[in-house]
């Protein structure tokens, strides 16, 4: 592999006249450069600091690194891009268009960050509709900052209601409550009718268990005064375990007093997993003045988390 070189100028405040390239020295980066691939953090650590320390005096070596190096390489250049900040956006644009999914994937994640770039508002919202899992997934990712067209937004709703929950529909759940919390109005407002015109309809019993609970943590995000009752329904009777789960958890934040018997309900029923985080939806419904919640836990002496469980989307 041909060693990639890095040229910069030392400053110098002196007056006198000094012969041109006196005080110009040439850096080799080519071992910095192929170590951005290891597995190994002691190696590519410090070859991370190295290159950030040359701040935008190592991009030309970085731009060449994307068009010749092998891909565990190039994920390092924009790991290394994106520490750089908006002097390495234009090369996370280009990067972002990478032959290798996981050099693309690394790069549209990190576009969050160009938020004043039209180019990588473009791009991410393009990859929305991309056939591949982990390339939606990195998008997903960035709209919270960088989705703002009716469009992209409509497209975030429907991976939020279709694509894999753990992933990429949990992400892109959370980045519609970020936008929905964000300050861009217009955004939020977009987000808001969007989730009502596509979740809405969902709730009715035409449509599958799972298309309706996840229509009702939609809506929930949203304070639709919809979604509790589908999510009570959940809690006691879906299949699928995590969305047994999100419908707890999510009661927890929206539900009311007729939310309370089911959660009792599951307190001494046979699921042990879901017992923390009903304990923990109970609690909060109680700090939110369910008083039904409160007496409901103040009954209960089973066995009770010691720390609240971790929130789920």
């Amino acid at each position: 592999m041909r060693s990639i070189f890095a040229v910069f100028l030392l400053a110098t405040s002196c007056r006198l006249f000094h012969p041109a390239g006196r005080y110009r020295i040439t850096i080799d980066l080519g071992p910095q450069i192929s170590a951005l691939g290891s597995d190994d953090l002691f190696e590519s650590s410090p070859a991370e600091d190295k290159i950030v320390g040359l701040g935008p005096a190592a991009l030309p070596a970085l731009e060449a690194a994307l068009e010749h190096e092998p891909p565990a390489v190039r994920v390092g250049v924009v790991e290394v891009l994106l520490l750089l900040g908006p002097a390495g956006g234009p090369l996370l644009i280009k990067a972002a268009t990478d032959p290798n999914e996981d050099v693309r994937a690394e790069a549209l994640q990190d576009l969050a960050e160009q938020t004043g770039d039209p180019r990588a508002r473009a791009l991410v919202e393009a990859a929305l509709d991309d056939p591949s899992a982990k390339i939606r997934l990195a998008a997903v990712r960035s709209c919270a900052k960088l989705c703002t067209s009716p469009p992209a937004i409509a497209r975030l709703v429907d991976i939020a209601l279709r694509d894999e929950l753990s992933t990429n529909g949990s992400w892109a759940r959370l980045s519609l409550k970020w936008i929905v919390a964000g300050e861009d109005a217009a955004a939020a407002s977009e987000a808001r009718a969007a989730i009502t015109r596509a979740a809405l309809p969902r709730l009715q019993e035409d449509h599958s268990f799972e298309e309706r609970t996840r229509a009702a943590l939609l809506l929930a995000d949203i304070g639709s005064p919809a979604a509790p009752e589908v999510l009570a329904l959940a809690a006691r009777e879906a299949e699928d375990m995590q969305l047994r789960l999100r419908a707890v958890y999510t009661l927890g934040i929206v539900g009311d007093a007729q939310a309370v018997p089911t959660l009792a309900g599951i307190l001494t029923g046979p699921d042990s997993e879901l017992v923390p985080y009903t304990c923990d939806a109970l609690a909060r419904m109680a700090a939110r003045g369910v008083p039904e919640a409160k007496r409901t836990l103040a009954a209960y002496h089973g066995p009770r988390p010691e720390r609240p469980p971790v929130p789920l989307l």
